[in-house]
């Protein structure tokens, strides 16, 4: 499975869509006074005003080329502050999800991970990191308070749990999708503390596009 748009609603719009086109120097491709998107490498991220400033919040991951961890973290030092969790402010997962990733927040609260994944992403020959090395939205949250009832969504389009089945249990997170595509929509309920972050997850609407189908939990 990919993932090739997600459509998310925000407050803090105007500050929030500035932030993704100059601080992160992600390529705009339309804009206008309720909605933006930006080419995320192969994907698209939309940006949609919230006209009721619900102040809705998502985590969202992208992968990076796999060996520029270390050069991807520097450039983002020199923009935003890193997310700390422990003392520490990036984390290397093992087993299966090898990788490295560093966490921040946008100017709307959300939680913006870059994941370098060992053995899926590609490398790069770049010297200096640049959003060229950004490859793809790579994780979606989708936090439910029914999470059979959106798995039985996931499901329907033939995107398989990593765990081989649905867990729908307190600070339980369902990766769905395969390994070798890296990249998962994270299904889970309210009130789970996200990674490096003091919040916890709402429920906020979103509609995930991947290359399978639609996915979409609009409240």
């Amino acid at each position: 499975m990919k993932i090739m748009q997600i459509d998310l609603w925000i407050s803090n719009y105007e500050e929030t869509v500035a932030f993704y086109q100059h601080t992160l120097e992600l390529p705009l491709k339309s804009w206008n006074e309720t909605e933006a998107t930006f080419q995320v490498g192969n994907s698209v991220l939309k940006l949609i005003k919230d006209l009721e400033a619900r102040n809705y919040y998502y985590h969202f991951a992208f992968n990076i080329h796999a060996n520029m961890f270390q050069k991807a973290k520097s450039w983002l030092q020199e923009r935003v502050t890193l997310s700390t969790e422990d003392g520490e402010d990036e984390v290397e997962f093992a087993g299966r999800f090898k990788a490295t990733s560093c966490y921040f927040e946008d100017p709307a609260g959300n939680i913006v991970e870059y994941i370098a994944r060992d053995g899926i992403a590609p490398s790069s020959e770049s010297t200096h990191f640049s959003t060229r090395n950004v490859i793809e939205i790579s994780e979606i949250g989708l936090t439910t308070k029914n999470i059979l009832n959106s798995a039985e969504q996931i499901l329907h389009l033939g995107i398989p749990p990593q765990d081989g089945k649905i867990v729908d249990e307190v600070d339980y997170l369902n990766f769905m999708g395969e390994q070798e595509d890296g990249a998962y929509i994270l299904l889970g309920p309210v009130g789970r503390t996200w990674f490096f972050s003091h919040k916890k997850s709402i429920e906020s609407p979103v509609t995930i596009y991947t290359d399978r189908g639609i996915i979409s939990n609009l409240l």
